[in-house]
């Protein structure tokens, strides 16, 4: 196969990945969300794969544009939500943004690390990865409880109408105690993002190291039988 051609063939690959994440998130959402009632997001986790996949015009492509939409599908078809809420939802979108920059931006730097890694897999060669990637998802929880706050805030300000949302009993909580408004809603989203990102970072690095062998990017070493 040419160079040309195994381009465009890994192209196609890194499309069809997109696609089949972006259904992947919300199809993992609505099984811990809605039938399994455990109070996590996990709405990212296949968004952070394609970024470390692909780079960042995958995890857009994935997480801010192919993932609202299935979301939608999910919301309308399978949990009856209006509309209106649906749409709401996705603007949330905007913390999925944030997440993706600071995702590419780790992993440009981990390049050299990750290399020894794939190279001669082992626990001390993933443990200089590791510490990045727990950096990364002390960073992920700050900035996406920040952001994801900050819309909440704001929704609630436009009495804009919102579904269900696993910080909602933190929330009652946090009210109950007098805390500020503004507070409550960045504050009563760390418990939940202190797992959710750990999830979606050590998850979504996992799952691309699979991607990224099947696509072509990568060949991890094997042993081979003696002839």
């Amino acid at each position: 196969m040419s160079g040309v051609q195994s381009r465009i063939t890994k192209i196609w690959k890194i499309l069809v990945l997109c696609v089949i994440c972006a259904f992947c998130n919300a199809a993992l959402s609505y099984l811990v969300n809605t039938l399994l009632k455990i109070p996590l997001y996990a709405d990212t986790i296949f968004t952070v794969a394609m970024c470390f996949t692909a780079g960042v015009f995958a995890g857009i492509l994935t997480g801010a544009l192919l993932s609202p939409l299935a979301f939608l599908l999910v919301c309308k078809y399978l949990l009856g939500l209006p509309y209106e809420i649906s749409l709401v939802r996705n603007i949330f979108t905007i913390c999925v943004l944030a997440e993706i920059a600071l995702v590419c931006f780790f992993h440009a730097r981990i390049k050299s690390r990750e290399e020894i890694f794939l190279q001669k897999p082992s626990l001390n060669s993933f443990t200089g990865v590791a510490t990045h990637l727990m950096v990364l998802v002390a960073l992920d929880c700050i900035v996406v409880s920040i952001c994801g706050g900050t819309i909440d805030f704001i929704l609630g300000k436009l009495s804009a109408p919102l579904a269900y949302s696993p910080e909602d009993t933190f929330e009652l909580g946090l009210l109950h105690n007098n805390i500020p408004l503004f507070a409550t809603a960045v504050l009563s989203r760390i418990p939940i993002n202190i797992v959710d990102r750990f999830i979606a970072v050590f998850g979504g690095y996992g799952i691309s190291l699979v991607l990224r062998k099947w696509i072509g990017f990568i060949k991890l070493p094997c042993t081979q039988a003696s002839l």
